[in-house]
């Protein structure tokens, strides 16, 4: 019997083409296709890959060449990531150079600065800065913040007194003397 050809079926399996879409995909043959295939019973095979472990082996195959085509992966993308910080970085810093440059010859304005600052805050991010300041583009006025308050105003006030655990003055003066009678009895113990 092949039998390191049957366990590297039943362990790894083996490469077929589909049919329909002429792909090649990876299957694991039954038991009762390997018995039939290498005329022998089910339960020789049975007896066999229960001995040498196969279905458990399988698993652990499974999960160890995920774990490689995920590191695979990953190395990938991050070279792909690293390549295009590059790009980046490079691209930021010939104009930074070339800013530097119109700057000293007076080409550029030098009361507002602001594609400095944000190439620099961008130069900052791509290498791993901590920059991570907010650019202020539009401002709240005033009467936008009176208005809101007044629609905030009046939501509150058609909310009923009974959800917002405002209490009427009998029933408030009847809590007062109640806990004024626990407070005696609390200071006589």
């Amino acid at each position: 019997m092949p039998w390191p050809e049957i366990d590297r079926l039943l362990v790894h399996g083996e490469q077929v083409i589909d049919e329909k879409s002429g792909e090649e995909r990876l299957t694991y043959p039954s038991l009762a296709t390997l018995a039939q295939r290498y005329g022998v019973s089910r339960t020789l095979l049975w007896k066999y890959s229960n001995r040498h472990q196969c279905f458990e082996r399988r698993k652990d195959a499974q999960a160890r060449t995920q774990a490689l085509t995920d590191d695979k992966v990953i190395e990938k993308l991050s070279s792909a990531r690293a390549t295009q910080t590059v790009d980046v970085l490079r691209v930021v810093d010939q104009f930074l150079l070339g800013f530097e440059k119109d700057l000293r010859e007076g080409k550029v304005r030098t009361d507002s600065a602001a594609d400095f600052d944000r190439l620099t805050r961008l130069r900052e991010f791509v290498t791993g800065g901590a920059d991570s300041r907010q650019e202020l583009t539009g401002s709240v006025s005033l009467t936008a913040i009176q208005e809101r308050h007044q629609r905030l105003r009046a939501q509150v006030e058609r909310v009923p007194a009974e959800l917002t655990g405002v209490v009427d003055d009998a029933a408030g003066e009847l809590a007062q003397g109640e806990q004024g009678k626990e407070r005696a009895h609390d200071a006589a113990s």
